[in-house]
């Protein structure tokens, strides 16, 4: 007797993308129910190994099962294997004195070529115009992205070369069926005549959070994609930041000179974290690690004002030099209401001129607010990964646990190519976290950072070069 359709797919359930694929060279009832929606679905959300985030309306059966089906063909060999470059790809244009290009969701490298902002879909290798800019002065452009239940979104923040971080544009594109939207010029004017900084987002999706990063140092500004408000961040140096004030509210002890030298932020499903590194004369460094929510009653009924962010929770942390992003996103504990959040830390200490990078793991517990004036203290567990004597790192992280990345070293001074890699994987969904790592291999990649991008979903890095006055990004997949 046949089995109904629906234990059939429960029984599919447990098996890996590639088996499900396997089984349609069988019967043609296999051959329909491997191509159920549901099924992929539910692969997609339980899936272990890195995804962008998903499942969700919009995105197609056949997308679902590509993406997983590709990220776990990636994850096989990725730390096991040496490191290949099986194919190039290429996009060039000719060479300009300001320089601005980033490749977002891993499939589309937008550059500017003169005074129009481009985009080449590197799967299907076609170029189109994104945004004509010959209204503009001479600018430059950085992105952010964004993924919600409704599309993906790419921002692009244009600013003047000649007066940096002057904010000239904020556009938003919906990419829809593998295509850009035209743009949605966002209001900004009233943000005032603060410098501007937001991030370009190829070391990490940055896709499951309500918020967009417009600037980074004090006080930070972020752009709430559901009620499309801007809301900043209280410096730490502010009198009316309430976690510094200690005579009102004496619960963190700071170094006695607290001098900010530069900040991060980490967007979360439920706050936004604000990281300020400071160093000081007597102590060693520290960084401050602040919380902070948009107030439910506090969302600005006029769109012309700036709302201000609500301080919950902080902790300050004896650091040297690090760098956190987003490793496995915010859950609450269902008896305590505590928020867990947990962190990729990497830390850099400088040893006989080369630097010696440690990863960790950082958990980050915030107790469940009592009331809405206080500011509790973060509670911060580490777990050591990996130390490396790398040039810099290139990963990606998902969200839920899981990264993918390099750990490059370059052998002699950043304009050489005399660069090797080792493959990284690390799986932080469950309590402890674990890193798996290949050996060194050569490899042919510029020695300096921001020419270099990563997207480990698809084991593909970009670099930008110069040859024969023509500027190119070349785009090689490893895996």
């Amino acid at each position: 007797m046949d089995l109904p359709v629906e234990v059939i797919q429960h029984i599919f359930s447990f098996l890996s993308a590639c088996e499900i694929v396997r089984l349609r060279q069988v019967p043609k009832k296999f051959w329909d129910i491997t191509h159920n929606s549901a099924l992929w679905k539910y692969i997609y959300a339980n899936s272990r190994f890195l995804l962008p985030p998903g499942p969700y309306s919009w995105q197609s059966t056949q997308y679902l099962e590509r993406t997983v089906v590709q990220s776990e063909l990636v994850s096989k060999t990725w730390t096991s294997q040496p490191l290949k470059e099986l194919s190039h790809t290429l996009t060039s244009w000719k060479q300009m004195q300001h320089i601005s290009w980033t490749v977002v969701f891993g499939r589309w490298c937008i550059y500017l070529r003169e005074k129009t902002i481009q985009c080449h879909d590197i799967d299907t290798d076609t170029h189109y115009p994104l945004y004509d800019g010959t209204a503009h002065p001479e600018f430059r452009f950085m992105a952010g992205t964004a993924t919600s239940t409704n599309s993906k979104q790419v921002y692009l923040l244009l600013d003047d070369c000649y007066y940096p971080h002057e904010l000239i544009k904020l556009l938003e594109f919906r990419v829809d069926n593998d295509c850009f939207s035209v743009p949605e010029i966002i209001d900004w004017a009233h943000i005032g005549s603060q410098s501007f900084d937001m991030w370009p987002s190829t070391a990490d999706f940055h896709g499951s959070t309500p918020f967009l990063i417009v600037r980074c140092y004090n006080p930070c500004v972020v752009f709430d994609l559901h009620t499309r408000c801007f809301y900043r961040t209280l410096a730490p140096n502010s009198p009316s930041n309430p976690g510094i004030d200690s005579q009102t509210r004496p619960i963190l002890k700071l170094p006695r000179y607290w001098y900010k030298t530069f900040s991060q932020v980490v967007l979360t499903r439920t706050h936004v974290i604000a990281i300020q590194m400071s160093r000081c004369s007597s102590d060693m460094p520290h960084v401050l690690v602040q919380a902070f929510v948009v107030p439910k009653l506090a969302i600005p009924l006029d769109r012309t004002v700036v709302g201000e962010l609500r301080l919950t929770h902080q902790v300050a942390i004896p650091t040297d030099f690090p760098t956190f992003s987003l490793l496995r996103n915010s859950t609450v504990d269902p008896v305590t209401g505590s928020v867990n959040i947990r962190l990729l830390h990497i830390t850099t200490t400088i040893q006989n001129v080369v630097g010696h990078r440690n990863m960790l793991c950082l958990d980050l517990t915030l107790p469940k607010p009592v009331s809405t004036t206080d500011v509790l203290e973060i509670s911060v567990r580490s777990q050591h990964l990996f130390e490396s004597g790398s040039t810099f790192v290139r990963y990606t992280a998902s969200g839920d646990g899981y990264a993918r990345g390099l750990l490059v070293t370059n052998q002699g001074p950043p304009s050489f190519r005399d660069t090797s890699a080792r493959k990284f994987s690390i799986d932080a969904s469950g309590e402890e976290c674990t890193i798996a790592i290949s050996d060194s291999c050569p490899i042919d990649l510029p020695g300096i950072s921001d020419d270099v991008a990563f997207d480990g979903a698809t084991g593909r890095v970009h670099y930008f070069q110069v040859a024969n006055y023509v500027n190119q990004v070349v785009t090689v997949a490893l895996a």
